[in-house]
């Protein structure tokens, strides 16, 4: 990313300029061999699409294989897929090697115009639409509108038209069960910044994990380090109805995951590497643990260490992307997520921080360009690979 780009996220006044900025870019695809670009008018402001195919016949088309970018205050995808197309325009990509005969790619670079454009102390990490709305809550309606939901607001709401342009877009490849539809949702989270520095400040022998990530970033630590444990489960639950676990380790395991925990975090973060993971729905496990290797493998040495490059999604019940396999009976559908460190939690934190703190855009930039080859990577291997 530029030094003028990051600047312009971090000004709301330079954000319509940005968009537009964004909008032109893309539209430089739209004269070159086997690109299409389409633009969408919505009320929350104009959505991008890019599709790749070759010439093939509808029935030739035998996986489908789509790309959702900015749904939130987050840009690893946004800014992926701009390198990924400036890379191709300048023939550094070659299109012939990115063409399958077989394959059709789907691109949507910012699906919340309305997130972008309009950052405010209600909405400081561009979550909501217009209408007050987490678009990215309701995906599930694409495709599995028969799925029962817990979440009162995606039962009283209208569908947003975004969930609308994705199910018209598919629906054609949706209906012949014999094609292969692979769904990645680029996310980033506070969680992988925050939970390592929480469990590091107050793990104790009766910590109580709220949060599958814990019990995953503990795990991650005794299975790097090889530290043995006898008790099982690993985490348990105090009584049937509790909404935590708590670790099963004798004092000296725990005395020696604590130690290890502290060495893992110092040795990552004063590296400034970036924390991540991918996540999986069921009968997406394979494909993705799969995906998540090769993409760790290529770029470990700027990455958080970890033994577990993907996760299993079975913690939310709520209507994102990675979800969407497991809510329909249509076999061969693989959606999934890749979350990365999130840059902008709060945009006018980052404001202030980015006034106050004299290395702040040199450690910024260097994080998010991590994070942008970290997509932009994932882009080419799932391309690659069935």
């Amino acid at each position: 990313m530029k030094l003028d780009t990051l600047k312009a996220l971090l000004d709301p006044s330079q954000r319509h300029q940005l968009y537009n900025r964004i909008l032109n870019e893309l539209e430089k695809v739209k004269n070159l061999d086997y690109i299409f670009y389409k633009t969408y008018e919505t009320s929350e402001g104009i959505i991008p699409l890019i599709k790749i195919a070759d010439n093939s016949k509808f029935d030739e088309i035998k996986h489908v294989k789509v790309f959702i970018g900015a749904q939130h205050n987050e840009y690893n995808g946004l800014f992926s897929i701009l390198r990924f197309f400036r890379l191709i325009r300048e023939k550094r990509i070659k299109i012939d090697e990115v063409i399958k005969a077989n394959q059709v790619l789907f691109f949507l670079p910012l699906l919340n115009p309305y997130g972008f454009l309009n950052p405010s102390k209600s909405n400081k990490s561009g979550y909501y639409l217009k209408n007050g709305t987490n678009l990215n809550r309701f995906w599930r309606r694409a495709f599995a509108p028969e799925y029962k939901n817990g979440m009162e607001d995606l039962n009283k709401v209208p569908t947003p038209e975004q969930v609308l342009i994705v199910q018209k877009l598919l629906q054609m490849y949706w209906d012949n069960e014999e094609t292969y539809i692979y769904i990645l949702d680029f996310h980033e989270t506070s969680l992988l910044e925050r939970f390592p520095i929480e469990l590091s400040t107050n793990l104790n022998l009766f910590y109580k994990f709220d949060h599958w990530l814990k019990e995953g970033m503990l795990l991650n630590i005794i299975k790097l380090y090889r530290i043995p444990y006898y008790r099982k489960p690993l985490f348990f639950k105090c009584n049937p109805s509790a909404d935590h676990t708590h670790l099963n380790l004798t004092h000296k395991q725990f005395e020696t995951v604590f130690e290890k925990l502290h060495d893992y975090v110092t040795k990552n973060q004063g590296k400034g590497k970036l924390p991540f993971c991918f996540c999986y729905s069921d009968k997406s496990r394979d494909y993705c643990l799969k995906l998540a290797n090769k993409v760790y493998n290529k770029l470990k040495e700027k990455l958080w260490e970890t033994y577990f490059p993907a996760f299993d999604h079975y913690f939310h019940d709520h209507g994102c992307f990675v979800r969407m396999s497991d809510a329909t009976s249509r076999p061969r559908v693989y959606s999934m997520e890749l979350e990365s460190q999130k840059h902008f939690f709060d945009l006018f934190e980052e404001i202030k921080k980015s006034k106050s703190e004299l290395n702040y855009f040199e450690n910024k930039l260097n994080l998010i360009d991590v994070s942008i080859e970290l997509a932009f990577e994932t882009i080419k291997e799932i391309i690659e690979l069935f």
